[in-house]
């Protein structure tokens, strides 16, 4: 009996950029968060381009093979990121291309030259090719299991990288060197200092819509970002929901929020 062909979806409002040549990773090490050196063909990788102070001012997936880098973009910030790119790129040999006959694809099941969704496991498989089957969103997914986006629940220089859970799925190469903005993220794990992460919340009733307050009892202990049916991401402070004696609730319902293990706050580095 032959097994039938995974359902690939073409993910809306995504735009394919290429950096390529002989310098496009060196280029790319030096100036995103994410460790390009080390990204194999057949990985996906997070990632990330900050501003000078630390903040997020877009993300992407990566994908790379030989002298080439792929970053699936949201659509509203492709062109603001290669301009900045090509600003940042001086004299190094890579050509930055905005590919209009390529799309981001994904499925619920691998299928050829995917690779899965490191923020999602074996979820969802992601990959770059020509528009495949219908385009299907993925928020509904995505909030389910507390995966932040880009326009969805955060912009431009608006949250740091670890306040969206970045470094948690791999987005950060912290052993890497520096790149734009490290100062800033590396001081905030080195002294413990992360004190916001996007989580899920849980709700028997319909979720309550983006900007309702989280709070247990008279503390607020942050705001919801996006929802979608019974479930939201909010992005709270986890210093005053490990001090909170009340149950949470938002938009008059309680409010399970989840807080994974690896989302936990760090102990400060200590000092050598």
């Amino acid at each position: 009996m032959n097994t039938p062909a995974p359902a690939i979806h073409t993910a809306p409002a995504r735009t394919i950029l290429s950096v390529s040549g002989p310098e496009a990773r060196a280029f790319l090490q030096r100036v995103i968060t994410a460790d390009v050196e080390t990204l194999q063909p057949g990985q996906c990788r997070p990632g990330g381009l900050l501003t000078p102070q630390g903040k997020l001012a877009v993300d992407f997936l990566l994908f790379a093979d030989g002298d080439t880098v792929w970053l699936d973009v949201p659509a509203g910030a492709a062109d603001a990121l290669a301009k900045r790119l090509s600003m940042f790129k001086l004299r190094a040999k890579a050509e930055i291309v905005i590919n209009t006959d390529l799309a981001a694809l994904w499925s619920e099941h691998p299928f050829e030259g995917s690779a899965p969704d490191p923020r999602l496991g074996d979820k969802v498989h992601r990959g770059i090719g020509e528009e495949a089957g219908d385009a299907v969103a993925l928020d509904a997914l995505e909030v389910r299991h507390g995966i932040p986006a880009f326009g969805r629940d955060y912009g431009e220089a608006e949250v740091f990288p670890t306040d969206v859970n970045l470094d948690v799925y791999g987005g950060i190469g912290w052993k890497k060197g520096c790149f734009i903005g490290q100062e800033v993220v590396s001081r905030m794990k080195r002294r413990g200092t992360i004190r916001k992460r996007s989580l899920c919340v849980n709700f028997s009733g319909e979720a309550p819509s983006r900007g309702t307050p989280v709070t247990a009892g008279t503390a607020t202990l942050g705001e919801i970002t996006s929802s979608q049916g019974h479930h939201a991401i909010a992005l709270i402070r986890l210093d005053r929901m490990e001090a909170a004696s009340e149950t949470a609730e938002a938009g008059g319902q309680p409010a399970r929020i989840d807080l994974p293990d690896n989302l936990r706050p760090e102990a400060p580095a200590e000092k050598v």
